[in-house]
């Protein structure tokens, strides 16, 4: 019984600590993470945004910052200036 208290208790403090981590993330706000504009973010959303790379891309001329999530290439945010 013990070791099943320990077990669950170990799972939800990873859990809470990969999602904590996940909102954690500079590159975005948390309007840009809250992708469904409910006011909350998920953690399939903080997870979606956390697993995303950046790449560099021309918009008029002008050097900026794709955020795009990995998952499926979609653009997160772009940055310029």
């Amino acid at each position: 019984m013990k070791f099943l208290l320990l077990a669950i208790s170990l799972i939800t403090f990873g859990v809470l600590s990969f999602y904590i981590l996940n909102l954690s993330d500079y590159r975005f706000s948390f309007s840009e993470m809250d992708l469904d504009q409910s006011g909350f973010i998920s953690f399939t959303e903080a997870d979606y945004v956390s697993s995303s790379g950046e790449r560099i891309i021309t918009v008029k001329g002008q050097s900026c910052i794709e955020y795009f999530a990995f998952k499926d290439g979609s653009t997160i945010k772009t940055k310029c200036g």
